[in-house]
């Protein structure tokens, strides 16, 4: 239903028919408006007058200032803030979401709410920011397994205690690939990443390794944890890659227990995948990994990102801070 406030014209014909004697239904009447329109725009819009403030007085000039008054105090506020915008599209340009940006807040500044930072990108307003800056995910189909099985020991997944669930201490890490793109299916390059992601802490590392075999994988894992103390390495949980086959040395060098995730059940080490997409922002599918440079890799890793997840803390912020109590 369509709602139109009252204008000039209809207050002064309710003042000559207030002036009149009119009851406030015949007011409504001769205007085509509800009564009680016509009584809230007596009550609000009159004022007192005379000893004792006693007489009330209805003045259409009056009552339409007090109206256009009111008019200016109502609607949505256009953030003109030049500190507020410029941390916008800092944080944007950081990789930050709006939500990430809103949850984490800021204790010198007044945020917008999520809904307010998209329109403001729908608008322009954040000069270059547009949608293509906010981190997008795409769905692909994986090629099939083409390297062999390999016997995993019974490291099964369903033997893994049950407290790793619950993600209540660190030390439990999941490990993975990132391959190159393929060109009439056929890689582009033998140069993939291997990932590591921390399950409490959501802590990531990506190293970059020649080829995507054992004996590439194997000392990137356990160089890229043998600096951490053992309560900080306590299990890491693998897909069924032969990349992976090399767990006994892992587990000889890092003093832990490596599990296998069921086949075709990659989301049994979901927060490794989440955390490859991620990665995938910066290195999308299809792209050669062989041109990526570790100075660049490193600078890409989103561990200084706020996540929801983690009350919008930082992944470096829980695992340094959890770190120090646990190992003091």
């Amino acid at each position: 239903m369509d709602y139109y406030h009252l204008n000039i014209h209809e207050r002064t014909v309710i003042c000559q028919l207030r002036v009149s004697g009119l009851s406030v239904r015949a007011i409504a009447r001769a205007i085509g408006r509800s009564p009680s329109t016509v009584s809230r725009e007596l009550r609000r819009n009159s004022y007192r007058s005379g000893m004792n403030y006693q007489i009330s007085r209805y003045i259409p000039s009056t009552a339409q200032r007090y109206y256009e008054q009111r008019r200016t105090l109502c609607g949505r506020k256009r953030i003109c803030d030049d500190k507020i915008l410029s941390y916008l599209k800092k944080r944007i340009e950081e990789h930050w979401s709006p939500e990430q940006i809103r949850g984490r807040g800021n204790k010198d500044m007044d945020i917008p709410s999520v809904s307010t930072i998209y329109r403001m990108i729908h608008e322009r307003r954040l000069g270059i920011i547009t949608m293509e800056k906010l981190r997008r995910k795409g769905c692909f189909k994986r090629p099939a397994e083409s390297r062999g099985k390999f016997n995993d020991g019974g490291r099964t997944i369903k033997k893994r205690d049950r407290s790793v669930y619950k993600r209540k201490e660190l030390g439990h890490w999941e490990g993975d690939t990132v391959v190159s793109g393929r060109e009439d299916r056929a890689p582009k390059s033998k140069v993939c990443f291997v990932t590591l992601a921390e399950r409490k802490a959501r802590l990531f590392i990506a190293v970059k390794v020649p080829d995507r075999t054992e004996s590439s994988v194997t000392p990137a894992i356990i160089n890229a944890l043998k600096d951490y103390p053992s309560k900080l390495v306590r299990t890491i949980t693998f897909d069924r890659g032969k990349e992976f086959s090399g767990y006994e040395e892992i587990e000889a060098a890092l003093n832990c227990r490596t599990y296998f995730c069921d086949p075709y059940c990659s989301w049994q080490k979901g927060t490794n995948e989440n955390l490859n997409g991620l990665l995938r922002e910066f290195y999308p599918k299809g792209m050669d990994l062989s041109k990526v440079s570790d100075k660049d890799l490193k600078e890409k890793i989103v561990n200084n990102r706020p996540r929801k997840c983690l009350g919008y803390q930082t992944p470096s912020e829980v695992f340094n801070s959890t770190h120090k109590e646990c190992c003091a």
